[in-house]
């Protein structure tokens, strides 16, 4: 009986393949705090941020990557979270609504990621104390304030400040990250066929020791600058902000003059609410 000897050296190859694979896997699960089977789903991620979306940092990480930390980005991609974990090179905990943790299938996947359920109307209580207790305890947690996909011209859309208060109960700096190129055509799995050139900035840590009182706009913090006190007090005079509002604002700041857009002003989701409720 003959064989055909293309027929052989793939199947040589292929077994190389899977082997080199498998290895791989195993290598990432012994030299971080992956274990096996998330090694193996990283291992699709990485392959197609390096050849699909050819990702690529303009910068360094900070230390603060190797503690517990809250990784704060823009948004305009349903896959921004792969970017955001390419960036971190660990584990990163996620709030996903809970109804996909619940899912027969994707449920899975979120259990071996380590997932945290939330719900989406309102603040989740148990959600939020959850992911303190990560970032307490030494892990990463990934949020985007602006909550939902940015689909206009602007930079950045209202935010909340949700990742500033998880930040500021756990002691953990929040650290930003500005997503460039991510790749969107309307449809949430467009991106996993489209090629794209992503660019992942660093911005400086920010550290939850700002303090702002509800009765004023003023900033007060040992590492205060002109620039972060012009754009926690763009207030209009009309209420005080809390100090995580304050704190996410320090964030949105950075992100936008990385963006290139350092003169545009961020708007708040709650003040924005509160405008369109007294023009009404």
């Amino acid at each position: 009986m003959e064989f055909d000897s293309s027929l052989i050296c793939a199947a040589v190859w292929l077994c190389i393949l899977i082997f080199g694979l498998v290895t791989y896997a195993m290598l990432v699960a012994r030299s971080s705090d992956y274990d096996f089977w998330e090694s193996a789903l990283y291992l699709p991620t990485y392959l197609m941020g390096r050849l699909l979306w050819r990702v690529h940092f303009t910068n360094q990480a900070p230390p603060e990557l190797k503690a517990g930390a809250v990784l704060v980005a823009n948004h305009r991609s349903s896959v921004d979270p792969f970017f955001v974990q390419l960036a971190a090179r660990r584990r990163v905990h996620w709030m996903v609504a809970r109804e996909y943790c619940e899912h027969s299938v994707f449920g899975v996947i979120l259990r071996w990621a380590q997932a945290i359920p939330t719900n989406r109307s309102g603040m989740d209580t148990a959600a939020t104390k959850a992911a303190i207790r990560l970032t307490k305890s030494g892990r990463l947690v990934g949020m985007f304030p602006e909550g939902r996909l940015n689909h206009t011209r602007a930079p950045m859309v209202s935010i909340r400040s949700g990742a500033a208060m998880v930040a500021e109960r756990a002691g953990v700096p929040i650290v930003p990250l500005y997503i460039a190129g991510s790749p969107y055509r309307r449809e949430v799995w467009s991106p996993l066929i489209m090629p794209a050139h992503v660019a992942i900035t660093f911005g400086t840590p920010i550290f939850p020791n700002t303090i702002v009182t509800d009765s004023t706009s003023e900033v007060e913090s040992e590492t205060a600058t002109p620039e972060t006190s012009e754009i926690t007090s763009t207030d209009d005079g009309e209420h005080g902000m809390t100090s995580a509002e304050a704190l996410i604002l320090q964030w949105a700041q950075q992100v936008v003059t990385l963006s290139g857009h350092p003169g545009f002003k961020v708007e708040l989701a709650s003040k924005r609410k509160r405008r369109i409720r007294a023009k009404s």
